[in-house]
C-alpha cells in the first residue's frame, strides 16, 4: 500500500452561519524522471521520489459536509468497515467512470464543477467521493437538505492532471417516502362518525 502524508485539516467554512464548503488536502510521494517509488510510497535509494499535493473541495448548499482526505483509490478502500464520522457500512451506488448500476439512486448530474444526487429509497446516509492522483476524498452529505452543490480539486492527477472518478455510496437502512392516500381517503372518518351519530339518533327516536 502506498504511504501517503494526509493531512486530515477538515474545514467547514462558514457564512453567516450557514456551511458553505467541506474541505480537505493529500499529499501522495510519485516517480519522477530521477527515481522510482516502491510499493511502501519511498523513493528509491536516492530519494528521488517527489511528493505531490491535491486539494479537495465539496459544497451542498446551505447543507453541512464533513470531508477527510485518504490515499489509494476509493474502490479498493471504501467497504463495509470503512468509516466516516463514525458511520460505516457502506455500499456503493454510483461511479462516473463506469456504466454500472449499482444500487437504486446515484448521480443525477455530475458535471464540470456541479453535482447533483438521486436517494429514491431514502438512505439515511449519503457519501460522495472525488478521486484525484494517488489520493481520494470523503464527503459525508446532509441527508436532510437538497443533494446538489459545487466540487472542485486541486493537484495533479494520473499523468496529466485532473480528475479521475466521483462516487456515491449510501449507508443505513432506506426509508422510502410514504405512500400518499388517495383524495377519498382523508374523509374516510368523517364519513363514518356520521354514521354513527345517525344510528345513534335513529335509537333515541
Amino acid at each position: 500500500m502506498m504511504k501517503a502524508v494526509i493531512m486530515a485539516s477538515v474545514l467547514a467554512l462558514t457564512c453567516g452561519g450557514i456551511a458553505q464548503a467541506a474541505t480537505c488536502t493529500a499529499t501522495f510521494v510519485e516517480a519522477n524522471g530521477n527515481g522510482n517509488v516502491n510499493k511502501n510510497g519511498n523513493g528509491n535509494k536516492n530519494g528521488n521520489g517527489s511528493t505531490k499535493t491535491v486539494s479537495y473541495l465539496l459544497e451542498q448548499g446551505s447543507g453541512n459536509v464533513t470531508a477527510a482526505c485518504h490515499s489509494n483509490n476509493d474502490t479498493n478502500t471504501i467497504d463495509a468497515a470503512f468509516s466516516i464520522n463514525g458511520i460505516s457500512g457502506w455500499e456503493l451506488a454510483d461511479k462516473t467512470d463506469d456504466g454500472d448500476s449499482y444500487l437504486d439512486g446515484g448521480f443525477s448530474q455530475f458535471g464540470q464543477g456541479t453535482w447533483s444526487v438521486l436517494n429514491p429509497l431514502g438512505y439515511e446516509s449519503i457519501m460522495v467521493t472525488l478521486k484525484q492522483g494517488k489520493t481520494f476524498a470523503a464527503f459525508l452529505l446532509d441527508s436532510t437538505a437538497p443533494l446538489t452543490g459545487i466540487w472542485n480539486t486541486f493537484g495533479p492527477g494520473e499523468g496529466s492532471g485532473g480528475l479521475s472518478h466521483a462516487s456515491v455510496y449510501f449507508a443505513g437502512e432506506p426509508q422510502p417516502a410514504p405512500v400518499p392516500l388517495p383524495a377519498g381517503a382523508a374523509l374516510l372518518p368523517a364519513g363514518l362518525a356520521a354514521l354513527a351519530f345517525l344510528r345513534r339518533r335513529r335509537k333515541a327516536a
